[in-house]
């Protein structure tokens, strides 16, 4: 894989933020809430709180996701992409 690759908290490797999303959707997690509510300061300029490891911007729908394993540190939370 490429060095522009995501690496998660387990070592995991993404080629994009949609590719995290995609991996946690398809387990059946993307509702799962996260351990600590995520504070982000979403691209939109609007201060966001994320509760589940794939989670949608309700002012400019840009989407957030984290694996379940990289969940318990904010720092590997990765956009997906608007309305994603």
């Amino acid at each position: 894989m490429s060095q522009d690759n995501i690496t998660m908290k387990c070592g995991c490797e993404f080629e994009s933020g949609k590719a995290v999303a995609d991996k946690v959707r398809k387990k059946g997690a993307d509702q799962m809430p996260m351990p600590t509510k995520a504070k982000i300061h979403c691209t939109c300029n609007h201060d966001i709180e994320m509760d589940t490891l794939v989670y949608q911007c309700s002012h400019c729908k840009m989407t957030y996701a984290v694996t379940p394993c990289s969940a318990s540190e904010h720092k590997f939370i990765v956009p997906a992409g608007y309305d994603y």
